[in-house]
């Protein structure tokens, strides 16, 4: 995250905590917020992302960027204190985290519209450049807007808010990350690979070849990257 980006969010941050901002208000749109800060559409855009991960503000499709009341930002700090109390659940994140991507990916390939869809494309063209790269950061975060622009292309709020959550707590609290591999490597071409296939699948409104893809995706992040097994099935 820039300088400028983490300046922004630091003020919108103490904005919202200050009630400058109030529990459900639309905040600004982006050209005004730019021109308000002094900085760009494009610094704006990554800080109202990043306070989105963090679930302070929510993306409603087709209305603007609102402040999450605060059950909502409470429920957003649900998964940080289930880690901390249980050691051993990164096991059971990664599958419930195939679950709601498989599916969120089948209903992106029959839901999304044009918006979603230069959304994904520009999200695909980050990630892509990201792990072609070094920056872990820009890998975090483009990995992150990636699997957020399919979760919104269900069009439906409740698969973007725990896809958001629970990116959060796999990349800032237990670690769980695809982000920080070498650029070239076998890892880093495979996951470039995997994103690609991914979106191919849901632009072509496959549905079943997307569930495939993303079941596929979340189980190499599982298995391969942090060598993890799929818990043991429970009698």
């Amino acid at each position: 995250m820039s300088r400028r980006v983490e300046t922004v969010v630091d003020h919108l941050e103490s904005a919202i905590v200050q009630g400058v901002y109030a529990p459900g208000t639309r905040l600004p749109g982006e050209r005004a917020l730019g021109t308000a800060l002094g900085v760009s559409r494009a610094t704006v855009r990554d800080a109202l992302a990043a306070l989105v991960s963090r679930g302070l503000l929510q993306r409603r499709h087709g209305d603007g960027t609102y402040v999450n009341d605060q059950a909502e930002r409470q429920m957003a700090e649900v998964w940080v204190d289930m880690a901390e109390r249980h050691p051993a659940l990164q096991g059971d994140l990664i599958e419930f985290r195939e679950m709601l991507e498989s599916r969120a990916a089948e209903l992106a390939a029959t839901r999304h519209d044009a918006a979603d869809r230069e959304r994904l494309l520009a999200a695909l063209a980050a990630v892509d450049a990201a792990y072609n790269g070094e920056d872990r950061a820009a890998q975090i975060r483009s990995d992150v807007a990636f699997h957020r622009a399919i979760a919104e292309a269900t069009h439906n709020p409740l698969f973007a808010y725990l896809m958001n959550s629970l990116l959060r707590l796999l990349h800032e609290h237990v670690q769980l990350s695809l982000a920080g591999v070498a650029p070239h490597s076998d890892t880093a071409r495979q996951l470039r690979v995997q994103h690609r296939a991914l979106a191919e699948a849901i632009l072509a409104r496959d549905a079943e070849r997307a569930r495939r893809q993303a079941g596929g995706h979340i189980d190499f992040v599982g298995v391969r990257l942090n060598a993890m097994r799929r818990p043991p099935a429970r009698r």
